[in-house]
């Protein structure tokens, strides 16, 4: 289980209490530190990592929404505020940033699990397109035949599918490429350390899967079952390269 780090950002002690509060069911959650002042957590985050910061709007130092732009940080944010309408429409400009929450703090014991899952949701695709860019840096792999006059990493490659005499290329981006070419000549140059086979037809990306069992690999809202023949291949490998890159 992912664990995480958070911090609370308020001058209110009672807010502290109350967001502590609701982790006591999330084992996997840890607050590191609480601040009454948002200039002391932002000292802090400079030298330290956190994964998501619970943010009161109103503060007599600064607002949420300064704190946000002094934070210079790709960290997750909910602020917290006693008046959820009067910012609401400026709150909408910072969901392209760190914002992933705005709401009432009279609202969050409803709004807490909805949170939660809207975070670990983004930092999952936030860690996947971490470890992809990583990759892309380190070494370019590309599709050795330009498709509609354009180079392809095979970074972005989510799927291979064949379909008839023909390879079909399901991209991150959702759109896809069709590709008339052999499995077998697909095969002899994918590296082995990003693609596996999971059945007959179909090769995947291993960057891009979100969750596997025994029988079923998932790479967001795509599923797959995994044949017989590769079970116990694909369910070694995907275990393998889950320790190497995510923990």
């Amino acid at each position: 289980m992912e664990k995480y780090r958070y911090i609370i950002v308020d001058d209110d002690i009672h807010a502290h209490l109350k967001v502590n509060s609701y982790f006591k069911a999330h084992n996997n959650y840890t607050c590191v530190e609480v601040f009454y002042n948002p200039e002391q957590a932002l000292i802090f985050l400079k030298k330290n990592e956190v994964d998501l910061i619970f943010l009161d709007m109103e503060m007599p130092e600064m607002n949420g929404f300064q704190f946000i732009e002094a934070l210079q940080k790709n960290t997750f944010v909910v602020i917290l505020t006693a008046f959820s309408e009067k910012h609401s429409h400026e709150a909408h400009k910072f969901y392209d940033e760190n914002l992933i929450f705005y709401t009432n703090k009279a609202q969050l014991v409803y709004y807490f699990p909805k949170i939660i899952a809207r975070f670990e949701k983004l930092y999952a695709e936030r860690e996947i397109i971490n470890r992809i860019n990583q990759l892309s840096k380190n070494e370019i792999y590309t599709f050795p035949k330009k498709i509609n006059n354009q180079t392809l990493l095979l970074a972005d490659i989510m799927i291979f599918e064949v379909v008839g005499h023909n390879i079909v290329l399901k991209m991150k981006n959702k759109k896809e490429y069709i590709h008339r070419m052999t499995f077998r000549e697909l095969k002899s140059f994918l590296p082995q350390d990003l693609f596996i086979q999971i059945r007959r037809n179909i090769i995947i990306n291993i960057m891009y899967v979100t969750a596997f069992n025994d029988t079923t690999v998932c790479l967001w809202e795509n599923h797959f079952l995994i044949s017989s023949r590769n079970r116990a291949q694909t369910i070694t490998f995907l275990k393998a390269k889950k320790r190497e890159l995510y923990q």
